[in-house]
Formats: structure tokens, C-alpha cells, sequence
């Protein structure tokens, strides 16, 4: 029997890491409030008050030159991109992108080894990539279940003193805090508790999550720093004993985490959920909670299982049974800590940005495309003209937030770790596709974001309408309407596309998906064999252009899941079972919502050829993240292992 894995999956990179696209309205306003300035001052000379005040409120939008005058004025960073002070600036800014993915996968090796990189580079002379890097070491150190809380302490306060020397951390609540002090706050709130400092701990959740709430951060950013200090206020809950309360919290901010996909905070949440069940006597969900996140953590190679096995033997009375006994689990490992050091020599990280020395967006694409020996008529082809590409290179012209985002995306970079400071429609199309790309929203509800997002479109938003079709291509039932509407969707920019030329050019992200899409559609079709096609041309691209790992994360988990969905539903299940070795699962396992129904069909596979026990070590992982996910196929795959295969897993 083949058992069909029915899950809905998106065009759509995945969601935790949409573009975050800042509302440049609210930014102007923030930097006027925070510089000090009425808005006559603020205005006087670049326009009217009045004409400030509808920007302020959404109700105008603002032109970029106007936005540069307004934010010099305040004393704001005013580029629409990042401007780098060099190439060492842009390669640690990217680096440590590289460094949360790591640690949001629990992949801590990788992680610290990237950091040993940015600090060979000194960390590009800046003294917020210091605070930041000192920052993700302490994170490390608290993932690794290893460290010392003291001096983890020590290390968080010393980084937050670098941009606010004074703080009180009783009374923090008015200040206009950045998203590296949000964090520090929240790792030390976390370690006060572990110092028995429940109080300040207490206080300092409390005053984040007013800081949160009336935050301008983008959507994206701000859930999930309200997500992270959560995590926080749950552990203090369960100190105090109130378990009624802290299940509560942990299972509200669970359901987030599953719709968000933020993978780390809902292993930890789960498992926090769980804990809180066994202390109030509610022993199956506790069950369920606690050997969710135990099989999750430990299929994705996470230190976090061995943590939690752990804790259970030494803290409670929690039967530790069947494989859960004897699962193997990554061991703890303790990093080497780094401390802060009043002898390194960083600067305040202010430049000059209309100097020759600026290292700009289009200085940046510039380089990575002679790097890789790309023609201006190959990474443009279908976004823009090759004299718009030479212009934005050579900083004549600055693109839109699309733009740039799709040819640094060609480049193999991911384009959206960048802050952008986007207009209103900016803003508001990447909050409607974050929305849209969420696992459990209504057809009604996506239909309403699809009308939304289709009146702030014009004629000239190529980029924009491919994504809109792209959505709207997706919430077809029938296979050759959703080909259809996809292939439409890829011939904005591709519009001489042969799949069999695939290697021949650069993709952007989208393009990616749409093609994950199409090659997972045609295995309903009767050309089922070009399933097969696209699926091998797309892991020849990836072979050929190697795109960097920030960008493989947001389109390859996807490739991998649905080539092994495609695989197994047309019966290769011997090639499905060598998937493993044809493919780097590191990338996959960073993504359970992809890795989830990944194993559900693998595992099949294996059962099908004989492997037996691998076969049910892949069923009992797929079953505890479907748990984890909310998904409802776990009995589905319990009776297909018993009547396929008479093997009963034991959970």
C-alpha cells in the first residue's frame, strides 16, 4: 500500500525568512521621536509639516531622497540599502546570518566555526558586529547545555554596555532598543534565572514585551523576539510552580511557532509544554509534548535530546521508556567561551557613505558577478536592462527593494538577510505574503491577502506580480491549472525558458520554488516522468552554481521533501531510500516542516526494500515532528507500518 502524505506546501520560500521589509513612514517617525525633534524641526527646509505629518501616519508615501534628508537630519541611518564600510563589513554582517542559521538548526559546530572566521576578521573594525558576535557566542554556549551561567551573564551585560552603557535594567522600558538589545536582554533575563535573580528576570520579560508591543519592527522580526522571550517568561513561571500558567503561555506561543516555523523556539516550547503536563498530573499529554520534541531534537542531530533525557532522569519522575531509552543522541559538547576584552580595537561603525571607500549594494553585485564569471546579460536577463544593471552597479542609480533582492539572489546570495527601508507598498506586499505563506490560514482568508496584494500592484512590479501569481497559482486543486499558472508566473523573467537549459542560467529564489512547484506537480500528470526532470536539473543548478547556504536554506529544504514525496508516490523506492546520499540532508533537517513529510515517505521506502530497522528509526522521527507540527497523519502511519510491514513502532 501507498499511503498518500496529503500537506499543502508553498511556492513560497520558506517563511521564517521572508524579506524583512521595514515601513520607511514608521521609520521616519521613530528616528524624529527618539532624535528629539518636533516635526517643524524635523521638516523645515525639506517640506511642509503637514506633508510630514501624512508620512508619519501612512496616509503619503515618501520619495527616497526625501526619506535620506529626513533621516540625515535625525541622525538616522538613511541609505535604502546597507552601505558597508568594505568588503570585510559586508562578509561579517553576511557571516553572521550564517551564524543564527546555524544556531536556529542546532547545528553548533558550524555555528562556532563561523564565528572563529569573524573574529580572524576582526570583526570589520565595528563595534556592533563585536556586540553582536559576542551576543551568538553566548547563545552557543546556552544551546550547548554546557556553559558556565556566570560568566555567560557577565559576557551578555559587558556586550549590551557597548551601545548603552547606563542602562538600568529595572527600567529599560522607554528606551528605543535595537533588535541585538532586545536579544542581549532576553539571554540575560534567561541567566538571571539561572542565578537565582527570578526577580530581575522577572522584570526585565515584563518591561520586553511592552518594548515589543510598541516596537516598529517588521512583522517577521518582532514575532519572533516575542516568541524568544517568551521561551523566558515560561521558565520563570515554571520556577514559581505555577505550571497552570506557564502551560498556558508555552502552548499559546507553540501554536505560533508551528505557524511561524520557527523550528528551535517550538522543539523547546514543546518540550516546556510537556513538562508543565507532568507536573499537574496531565500524564498523556505530557507524553505526547515531551517525546515530540525528544524524537524532533534528536532526528534533526540536536544536542537538545540529550538535554531533555537528561533533565527527566535527574529532575523528575518522568518514565523514560522503549526508544526513548535507547535512541542515540548527539552529546553535549562544551565550546571554548569568549569573554569581552577592553583591548580590542573596534570603532563605532560610522562611515561616510558618499565617500569613494563606501562599499554600496551595487559595488557588492559588481563584485560577485566578475567573481563568478557572470555576463551583465546573464544575471539581468528578464529582471532588467543591461544599462540599468551597469548603472546600478556603478552607483548611478539605486533599484527597488525587489531588484536588488533578485539579483543578489542570482548571485547565490540571499538578498533578503538585508534590512530594506521599503515605501508603504513595500511594507505592506511582504506582510501579505509572510501571512499567505503561514501553514494554517484559511482558503477564504489567503483569497482576501491574494485581493490585497493584487491592488498594490502595477504595471511595472514584475517581480511583485510574479510572486502574486505564484500564490494565486497555488490554491488550484487541479495539477495542469497549477502547471499553467506557475509556468505563467516563471515566463515573467524567464520568457524563453527550457527546463533542459536549466544550467545555462541564474535563478533567483522564486524562480527556484516555482520549478520545486511545477517538477512536484507533474508526478499527478501524465507526463510523470518530468517530474524526475525538473527535480534532477534543479540539483545539477545547485551542483554548478553552489548558491551560499542562507539561500540553499530558503528554496532546497522544499526540493529535497517534494523530489522524495515525488519519488515514492511513482514507486522508486529504491531511489528513494539513496535520497540520503544524493543530497546534503544538513540543509533539509534545518527545516521540519519539509523534513517531516521527507521521512514520512522515506521511511516507507525503506520498508519497502527491506530495511527494516532504519525503516522504523525514520517512522518514529516522522511521527514525533508531525506531532510537534500539529499534523494529524500519525495513526495513518502506524497502521501503514503494521499492516505493510507487521512492525508496531515503539514510540
Amino acid at each position: 500500500m501507498i499511503y498518500h502524505y496529503v500537506c499543502t506546501f508553498y511556492l513560497q520560500p520558506m517563511e521564517a525568512t521572508l524579506m524583512p521589509v521595514h515601513n520607511a513612514n514608521l521609520l521616519i517617525k521613530e528616528a524624529r521621536i527618539k532624535a528629539g525633534l518636533t516635526q517643524e524641526q524635523l521638516s523645515e527646509g525639506i517640506c511642509t509639516p503637514q506633508a510630514l505629518s501624512r508620512i508619519e501616519t501612512g496616509t503619503a508615501n515618501v520619495s527616497h531622497v526625501t526619506f535620506q534628508a529626513l533621516m540625515e537630519r535625525a541622525g538616522a541611518q538613511y541609505e535604502r540599502f546597507p552601505v558597508f564600510s568594505s568588503r570585510d563589513g559586508f562578509e561579517c554582517f553576511y557571516g553572521l546570518k550564517r551564524v543564527r542559521l546555524y544556531l536556529d538548526a542546532w547545528q553548533l559546530q558550524s555555528a562556532y566555526d563561523e564565528l572563529g572566521k569573524l573574529e580572524e576578521k576582526n570583526w570589520a573594525d565595528n563595534q556592533l558586529h563585536y556586540q553582536e558576535w559576542l551576543l551568538l557566542h553566548c547563545r552557543l554556549q546556552s544551546l550547548s547545555g554546557c556553559c558556565s551561567h556566570g560568566e555567560n551573564y557577565g559576557t551578555l551585560l559587558d556586550a549590551l554596555h557597548i551601545t548603552r552603557p547606563t542602562i538600568n535594567l529595572s527600567d529599560f522600558h522607554a528606551l528605543l532598543l535595537s533588535q541585538n538589545e532586545i536579544q542581549l536582554l532576553t539571554l540575560i533575563a534567561q541567566e538571571a534565572l539561572f542565578l537565582d535573580m527570578a526577580s530581575l528576570c522577572r522584570q526585565i520579560c515584563t518591561q520586553l514585551d511592552s518594548c515589543l508591543a510598541d516596537s516598529t519592527f517588521a512583522l517577521i522580526e518582532k514575532e519572533r523576539m516575542q516568541t524568544d522571550a517568551a521561551i523566558v517568561s515560561v521558565k520563570h513561571l515554571i520556577e514559581k510552580k505555577d505550571f497552570e500558567s506557564a502551560f498556558e503561555l508555552a502552548d499559546s506561543y507553540r501554536q505560533k511557532a508551528v505557524v511561524n516555523a520557527y523550528d528551535a523556539n517550538l522543539i523547546e516550547l514543546t518540550f516546556l509544554a510537556g513538562l508543565c503536563c507532568h507536573y499537574i498530573g496531565k500524564a498523556e499529554l505530557a507524553d505526547t509534548h515531551i517525546k515530540a520534541a525528544f524524537y524532533s531534537a534528536q532526528a534533526i542531530d540536536s544536542c537538545y535530546a540529550t538535554w531533555c533525557r537528561n533533565f527527566l532522569e535527574k529532575e523528575t519522575d518522568y518514565p523514560i521508556t522503549g526508544s526513548m531509552k535507547d535512541f542515540p543522541t548527539v552529546p553535549l559538547t562544551a565550546f571554548p567561551p569568549k569573554n569581552f576584552m577592553d583591548s580590542v580595537q573596534v570603532t563605532d561603525g560610522i562611515h561616510e557613505t558618499d565617500t569613494i571607500n563606501a562599499y554600496t549594494l551595487g559595488h557588492l553585485i559588481q563584485d560577485l558577478r566578475l567573481e563568478q564569471n557572470v555576463s551583465q546579460s546573464v544575471l539581468c536577463h528578464g529582471l532588467c536592462s543591461k544599462s540599468k544593471l551597469s548603472k546600478i552597479e556603478n552607483d548611478a542609480l539605486q533599484p527597488d527593494v525587489a531588484l536588488a533582492a533578485a539579483l543578489l539572489q542570482r548571485l547565490g546570495i540571499s538578498g533578503k538577510v538585508f534590512p530594506y527601508w521599503g515605501n508603504k507598498k513595500d511594507a505592506e506586499f511582504y506582510d501579505l505574503q509572510f501571512k499567505i505563506s503561514h501553514h494554517h490560514v484559511p482558503k477564504e482568508e489567503i483569497r482576501n491577502f491574494l485581493d490585497k496584494m493584487e491592488q498594490l500592484l502595477d504595471k511595472d512590479d514584475i517581480l511583485y506580480r510574479q510572486e502574486y501569481l505564484c500564490s494565486a497559482a497555488l490554491q488550484s486543486d487541479s495539477p495542469a491549472e497549477k502547471i499553467a499558472g506557475l509556468t505563467k508566473a516563471l515566463r515573467l523573467t524567464l520568457p524563453d525558458f527550457d527546463i533542459h537549459q536549466l544550467c545555462s542560467y541564474r535563478l533567483t529564489c522564486e524562480e527556484l520554488s516555482i520549478l520545486n512547484n511545477i517538477a512536484h506537480e507533474y508526478r499527478r500528470t501524465n507526463e510523470s516522468h518530468l517530474s524526475s526532470l525538473y527535480f534532477l536539473q534543479i540539483l545539477a543548478y545547485v551542483d554548478k552554481t553552489k548558491p551560499d547556504i542562507l539561500l540553499l536554506d530558503r528554496f532546497f529544504p522544499i526540493t529535497g521533501y517534494m523530489y522524495c514525496h515525488s519519488l515514492y508516490i511513482l514507486k522508486f523506492y529504491q531511489e528513494t531510500a539513496a535520497l540520503p546520499d544524493l543530497i546534503d540532508m544538513s540543509i533539509i533537517k534545518r527545516a521540519v516542516s519539509c523534513y517531516a513529510p521527507f521521512l514520512f515517505c522515506y521511511s516507507q521506502a525503506l520498508g519497502e526494500c527491506q530495511r527494516f530497522v532504519e525503516a522504523h528509526t525514520a517512522a518514529i522521527q516522522a511521527y514525533a515532528i508531525n506531532t510537534l507540527l500539529n499534523h494529524h497523519k500519525d495513526a495513518a502511519l502506524v497502521e501503514c507500518f503494521m499492516e505493510d510491514f507487521t512492525i508496531e513502532l515503539i514510540y
